[in-house]
């Protein structure tokens, strides 16, 4: 990797090494980290497809003496996300030219690393997950590529060791995430033909060169995907978590090939366009259209000659093709961040880089250098800021996870719906045996019968049940509560309970139901407590906290109340809301006055989009609640609360009460 100033790039890169590490979680995260944690601590298998170097990686790095297991597994984002600086910044050198000052050759490197502190990098590389790997093997891929297709490097047996090696790391990378790995193979292909074609020499040699560098990438991508022979061999494992239990060619092939997430990649080509557009607007306001804007005009203009001008744009414009290819779009999902690094970090190469070259009009130079240094003050000004973030103290999953364990009844099911949670009771029990007489069904996974097979033999007491029958996953569930009356029933959502015709009553972080609900019951006030300090200590330096912590007390909140208990409901529908956003007044009493949200009432229906929850939907429930008490009053000012939250429905409910009044008089 040709690096124009290795010193000064090393100590850039040990600097972000040391606050990655310093700010990244110690423990759980949200979404698939619990998951992906507990492949790599038990040497399982993860969701498809297996991303088998992580998985082994990880369990090498939780083993090392000095660290706790979870301390180990997340360095390997921390990491390898600090170690794409090196890559990246060969690859913005390439638009400095040959003249140009020591200067500002030793200063890319830092301004990089200072981009490299923006949320949508520092996000991914902070917490258990397998994109900080990835993204370090495509860009070192996109810098060597590029080296390669310099004009004027004879082709030789070096060329075949250099091909060798992009074949190797692209391996290795599709052993973390395939995607990432073909968007950089598509991406460097234009670049890599055309080098070959302009050499000078005859066609046949051309074509002998064209076919031994061809064997040499494909020899060396094979060697980087022998991650994957891991697979057969673990996937007899009984003793740790095995998802989908490929067992066969058939299942086996199912499983890497992804046939699970087919049913998410049915999408329109109005749908798709809507989703690209939407990014687009996100971005400007997260504050990457100055990097999107410079980084896609560096590299089209001073990124090399022909085909190697578009291999950044092409990966960029690839992996954004990708993630609005979901049919399930929450445009704030944070692993979108994790897909778009790779292209986040060589369009930030060009951008830096277009602002330190050497221009002839003094003028330009310095337009130059003042849009370069607005994209570093971009990556440090958005939120939350780099010395605001807290996720270094994020124990959230876990504490989630070990209230409902703690709070569930002896021997009871435990029927668990979102990621955050599932995926952090998973690891609970499976990597520290946490409550190993609570058996955890994870409801999305109902339709699995691998799942099922997982469950009854960690849980030899259950009565196992016929798997096949009508009603899909709800009769499944249903079978298995009826097999085994005597087991008390916790249960996160109360739409599944009505699913699956179950009684429910209040008690936790969870609701209950069956002998869980025998004798005298009511809702822990503690469990409030506990949501609004969580969100008080953490604030926004964590992303997706505020919206896990919005969701949780909005779907138990709305069950409470159905329940009966609207004093409770608007308490822990306020704990998912931060106090600044609260109204002037609260409701403090008068609670009996609010009769009970009908059981079979439909569902709150939002307008706005949100990957978890929704602080102002918390609001604006919480303002009904108060409505049906009789104070309409201070019902008007939770629903302006909302309001100024920008949730639609309370901003038309306003209008229309205007509009009213106005008719009045």
């Amino acid at each position: 990797m040709a690096l124009r100033a290795p010193r000064s790039t090393w100590f850039a890169t040990s600097s972000l090494a040391l606050y990655f590490v310093g700010s990244m979680a110690r423990d759980l995260s949200l979404y698939d980290s619990g998951e992906l944690a507990l492949a790599a601590v038990q040497l399982g298998l993860a969701h498809p497809p297996g991303q088998p170097l992580h998985t082994l990686l990880g369990f090498f790095l939780s083993r090392l003496s000095f660290a706790a297991p979870l301390v180990g597994v997340n360095l390997l984002s921390a990491i390898p996300s600090a170690l794409t600086l090196i890559p990246a910044t060969s690859l913005g050198q390439r638009m400095l030219g040959e003249r140009v000052s020591p200067a500002a050759v030793s200063g890319m490197p830092w301004l990089l690393a200072a981009c490299a502190l923006h949320p949508c990098v520092w996000e991914p590389a902070t917490r258990v997950e397998v994109y900080a790997l990835a993204s370090l093997g495509a860009v070192w891929t996109l810098a060597a590529a590029a080296q390669f297709a310099e004009p004027g490097i004879e082709l030789s047996g070096a060329s075949a060791r250099t091909m060798l090696w992009l074949g190797s790391v692209l391996g290795l990378t599709a052993s973390v995430n395939p995607v990432i790995a073909l968007a950089a193979a598509v991406a460097i292909t234009p670049a890599l033909v055309a080098a070959i074609a302009t050499r000078p020499a005859a066609f046949s040699r051309k074509f002998r060169t064209a076919r031994v560098l061809a064997l040499c990438a494909i020899g060396g991508g094979l060697i980087g995907l022998m991650p994957y022979g891991y697979l057969p061999l673990v996937a007899n494992r009984t003793d740790v978590m095995i998802w989908g239990a490929p067992h066969d060619l058939q299942s086996y092939l199912h499983y890497v090939l992804l046939r699970d997430y087919i049913h998410n990649q049915a999408i329109t080509f109005a749908l798709w366009s809507s989703h690209v557009a939407d990014w687009l607007q996100w971005a400007g306001r997260a504050g990457l259209w100055p990097v999107l804007a410079l980084g896609l005009i560096a590299h089209l203009v001073f990124g090399g000659r022909g085909s190697n001008r578009v291999t950044v744009p092409l990966i960029f414009v690839l992996l954004l093709a990708n993630i609005a290819a979901n049919v399930v779009w929450h445009v704030e999902v944070p692993d979108y961040n994790g897909y778009l690094a790779a292209p986040l970090w060589a369009l930030a190469a060009g951008a830096i880089g277009l602002g330190l070259r050497e221009y002839r009009s003094r003028a330009l130079q310095s337009g130059a250098l003042v849009l370069a240094l607005g994209c570093v003050v971009s990556a440090l000004a958005s939120p939350p800021s780099p010395l605001l973030r807290t996720r270094n103290t994020d124990r959230l999953a876990r504490e989630l996870a070990e209230r409902v364990l703690r709070e569930a009844p002896p021997n009871a099911i435990v029927i668990s719906e979102t990621d955050a949670v599932t995926g952090a009771l998973f690891y609970l029990q499976g990597a520290e045996r946490a409550r190993p007489d609570v058996s955890v069904l994870a409801y999305g996974l109902a339709s699995s019968s691998w799942h099922w097979d997982q469950l009854l033999r960690a849980h030899r007491d259950l009565k196992p049940i016929a798997l096949d029958g009508p009603g899909g996953r709800a009769a499944r569930v249903q079978r298995l509560l009826t097999a085994n009356p005597d087991r008390p029933i916790t249960l996160e959502g109360w739409y599944t309970g009505r699913e699956l015709g179950l009684a429910m009553c209040e008690g936790g972080l969870f609701l209950r139901a069956g002998r869980a609900c025998d004798g005298e019951h009511h809702q822990n006030p503690a469990v409030a407590e506990a949501i609004a300090a969580q969100l008080a200590r953490l604030g926004d330096g964590s992303p997706s906290v505020k919206g896990e912590l919005a969701q949780s007390s909005y779907h138990l909140g709305e069950a409470l109340w159905r329940l009966g208990d609207p004093a409770s409901a608007h308490a822990v529908l306020l704990s998912g809301v931060p106090m600044s956003a609260w109204p002037a007044r609260t409701l403090k009493s008068g609670f009996e006055r609010a009769p009970a949200l009908p059981q079979a009432a439909p569902a709150f229906v939002y307008e706005r989009s949100a990957a978890l929850g929704d602080p102002g939907r918390n609001l604006f429930l919480a303002g009904a609640i108060v409505g049906a008490t009789g104070d309409r009053d201070l019902a008007r000012e939770y629903v302006q609360a909302a309001a100024a939250l920008d949730l639609a429905e309370a901003t038309r409910m306003l209008a229309r009460q205007a509009q009213l009044q106005r008719a009045a008089r």
